[in-house]
């Protein structure tokens, strides 16, 4: 993986389902995104071209780990019970590319917090974005690649 890019990310607005587990082990996230598919076209002012997985997990007791699958919106408005609505602050983001043929996604987030660990930087928050475009084909494709995205601040 090669070094992140150092970006600053506007606010967004994600909608889409979530799940909810003491770790991300313990998500069905194919499933998430099957059930969010079938209420994408509900949303309102979607912008187009890219999904998004946000996982959410504070160092709390019990753990929990949040994941809501979904897009971006360029305004909340009124939504279907089923779809949730999240702000991600605007703030400093290390991008990080992953591409598949380098290893599966467990090994990119190890390389994306160690990068983290040794770098000036900390995470501002505690979560990070898996953003999925046209250069995804699935995850037993070697050639699809994703961007993950970590709030950072100066250490």
């Amino acid at each position: 993986m090669d070094q992140p890019k150092i970006v600053d990310m506007p606010k967004k607005y994600l909608v889409g389902i979530v799940g909810t587990g003491e770790s991300v082990l313990d998500l069905d996230i194919a499933g998430l995104w099957a059930r969010f598919i079938e209420h994408e076209n509900e949303i309102k002012r979607k912008i187009e071209g890219m999904g998004y997985e946000l996982h959410i997990e504070e160092e709390t007791e019990p753990t929990m780990h949040f994941c809501l699958v979904g897009v971006s919106v360029e305004k909340i408005k009124k939504l279907p019970l089923e779809l949730f609505a999240k702000v991600i602050p605007a703030g400093e983001y290390a991008v990080f590319t992953h591409q598949f043929s380098e290893g599966d996604l467990g090994e990119a987030f190890k390389a994306v917090y160690a990068w983290i660990d040794t770098s000036e930087y900390e995470p501002a928050f505690a979560f990070d974005i898996q953003c999925y475009d046209e250069r995804y084909k699935g995850p037993s494709d070697p050639t699809s690649v994703i961007e993950i995205m970590v709030p950072v601040k100066p250490k």
